[in-house]
């Protein structure tokens, strides 16, 4: 769900502007203020970009100051090093008849205001859904460039990220009936991986963790665990006892291991929020045989 709302600067009451009005600016018993002709202009458009895993306030701001006899006054779109650091938090509404909530909560319907204020002085209202999961992380964008679906370029991340050359390991090679055979991941520590990208200004990192090992034996037997087992000649803590060969099966165990990891992206640095979880899959066959007795006779 997108929602986008032109942030003017509001007076919300002559109290709030006394607070929030940008120096050589000054209120008035009426609400409004007199500003300071010498004073930059702010120019913003507030989008809201929300999903069940959070919201992203993203905002295309610049800066115009006036001209002068000799100087005819520049235009600055905030970028790089020099954009504004923002944050979000949600209002304090004590008056909840006010013109402006009423307004805004008609255009904006399940949604309730939340400040923005950023180091510049700039200050903006986002109207954020009522069952925001966390705090809505904040992104200063350049006006007039597509917007960028924080959630959509995660997800694009997420794909790419490299995953490493798993291979199941097993001992013996070959099983034994009613001998367990030991099994573990074989190229992973199961460290975090990581990815990340830049579109614009807004830079995404992806990470992702395994958060399960899931075990299919081939002869219906699973087992689902947190540990990648231990590599031989450790004795593994992943074990499995067939009862069969698997001459019946076609000559080999169809030996399957999916690994589920839990992802997680955030925004220019912002506070981590969560993502699908990802589940890869990796497989060998596994042959297993009948020890069979053979009798011997005395010489």
């Amino acid at each position: 769900m997108r929602r986008t709302l032109l942030a003017a600067f509001t007076v919300v009451s002559a109290m709030l502007f006394s607070a929030l009005a940008p120096s050589g600016a000054s209120a008035d018993p009426g609400g409004g203020y007199d500003p300071d002709p010498n004073s930059p202009t702010t120019t913003s458009e507030i989008s809201v970009v929300s999903t069940g895993s959070g919201v992203t306030i993203l905002i295309a701001m610049s800066v115009t100051s006036p001209g002068q006899p000799s100087n005819p006054g520049t235009s600055q779109v905030t970028n790089g090093p020099t954009a504004p650091v923002c944050t979000t938090t949600p209002m304090n509404i004590g008056n909840a008849t006010a013109g402006w909530f009423r307004e805004g909560l008609q255009a904006n319907p399940g949604t309730i205001p939340w400040a923005v204020n950023c180091d510049t002085g700039y200050f903006g209202i986002a109207w954020v859904p009522i069952d925001t999961p966390s705090t809505p992380t904040v992104v200063v964008t350049t006006p007039g460039a597509p917007a960028v679906d924080p959630v959509a370029l995660a997800a694009s991340v997420l794909g790419t990220v490299p995953l490493p050359p798993i291979t199941v390991g097993a001992s013996p090679g070959v099983g034994l009936v009613a001998m367990p055979s030991w099994f573990w991941v074989d190229g992973y520590d199961g460290a975090p991986l990581r990815g990340s990208r830049t579109l614009g200004l807004v830079t995404v990192e992806v990470e992702i963790t395994p958060q399960s090992y899931h075990w299919t034996f081939g002869d219906g037997a699973v087992l689902t665990t947190t540990s990648l087992g231990q590599p031989y000649p450790t004795e593994s803590d992943v074990q499995h006892l067939y009862e069969r060969s698997s001459l019946g099966a076609g000559g080999t165990y169809d030996l399957r291991l999916e690994i589920t990891f839990s992802a997680r992206y955030r925004v220019n640095g912002g506070a981590w929020l969560p993502l699908a979880p990802v589940t890869q899959a990796y497989t060998r066959d596994y042959p297993v045989r009948q020890l069979q007795s053979v009798l011997t006779s005395n010489q």
